[in-house]
């Protein structure tokens, strides 16, 4: 074999692999052109399978819409060109009737292509970094509730159950969590707060209107150290009753205690229980004022520094008792 026998080889398996690369590298490139063009030649009543949305960039087609439509334009020169070199390449290999394109033509072909490779290139690393920008948004967007950063089983249940986390500070964006319920039941979830340190500043309230009269509000909690509290309150400041959650950590606790023989409070946790207690604070409400009730571990709110490095709250329940 000689050496242009060798050069002519090689030649072909680099061509080969370009000629791969670049379709591998077209057809993503050729379906996103295809959604810009389809987004908005469609109906608006028309559903698109890959509306730009889906992609992040909904908001560059509204804010600059110039930049995709420079990216469609230069990626169908692009083509184009290349396609018509590598067809021309193709017919004179098998055809000997085909010639050789001439200087002008190959001058045009190629600056086609280059200057639309130029421009491509730049317009799409813009449109990747402002989709990729804007799906990281998205994502970030899906994992908060009232602007804060949690995990999916707390960002459920606290929409879902009408709690405002006022306070949130150094609890690894987990406000909630489930696996050591009083009864075993490993789907129900609590609030909950922890840090090896004590350092969680906590707290999730809701609020209720309600009739002037005596409420109790009960929940099941418990803690593993002192300084957690259920408080309630009412919008005029009127009232403010703290009761602090029982510190028995995760085993036994009152309703562990009071559990009779047999029933799944008593044998949970292999009969040890998980420490929970019933928590009752009482308050008056006079008339037109909202009751507000949580919990919190905050020191500035309650007087009290926390030294506990965690705690629940489950199952509050608004009881009235009777009209002032």
């Amino acid at each position: 074999m000689g050496k242009k026998d060798l050069i002519y080889i090689c030649t072909k398996v680099l061509a080969g692999i370009a000629i791969a690369f670049g379709v591998f590298a077209a057809i993503p490139m050729i379906m996103l052109a295809w959604e810009i063009i389809g987004s908005r030649m469609a109906p608006e009543t028309m559903e698109l399978p890959f509306p730009l949305k889906r992609f992040g960039l909904d908001g560059l087609e509204t804010n600059n819409p110039g930049i995709l439509t420079t990216y469609v334009v230069t990626l169908i020169t692009t083509l184009l060109a290349a396609t018509y070199a590598l067809m021309h390449v193709l017919f004179r290999t098998t055809c000997n009737r085909v010639k050789a394109m001439g200087k002008i033509e190959l001058i045009v072909t190629g600056a086609v292509f280059g200057i639309s490779l130029c421009v491509l290139i730049p317009t799409t690393k813009t449109v990747l970094k402002e989709s990729k920008h804007a799906l990281e948004a998205k994502q970030e967007d899906r994992n908060s509730y009232m602007g804060i950063q949690m995990d999916e089983l707390s960002k459920s249940y606290l929409s879902k159950n009408g709690w405002s986390l006022t306070k949130h500070e150094n609890c690894f964006d987990n406000y909630v969590r489930k696996g050591e319920y009083y009864t075993g039941d490993q789907d129900v979830a609590y609030l909950d707060a922890w840090n090896p340190n004590g350092q969680q500043l906590y707290q999730a309230e809701k609020s209720q209107p309600v009739e002037a009269g005596t409420y109790r509000i009960i929940c099941s909690a418990r803690a593993e150290g002192p300084g957690c509290y259920i408080f309630a309150k009412t919008t005029s400041n009127s009232v403010l009753k703290f009761v602090e959650i029982p510190h028995y950590g995760n085993t036994e606790g009152e309703i562990w205690e009071n559990a009779p023989e047999g029933s799944a409070e008593r044998d949970v946790n292999m009969g040890n229980g998980f420490g929970w207690s019933k928590v009752v604070v009482t308050v008056e409400i006079k008339e037109h004022d909202t009751l507000i009730y949580g919990v919190t571990t905050d020191q500035k709110f309650s007087g009290k520094a926390c030294k506990s490095q965690w705690f629940s709250a489950a199952d509050f329940e608004v009881e009235r008792l009777g009209i002032n």
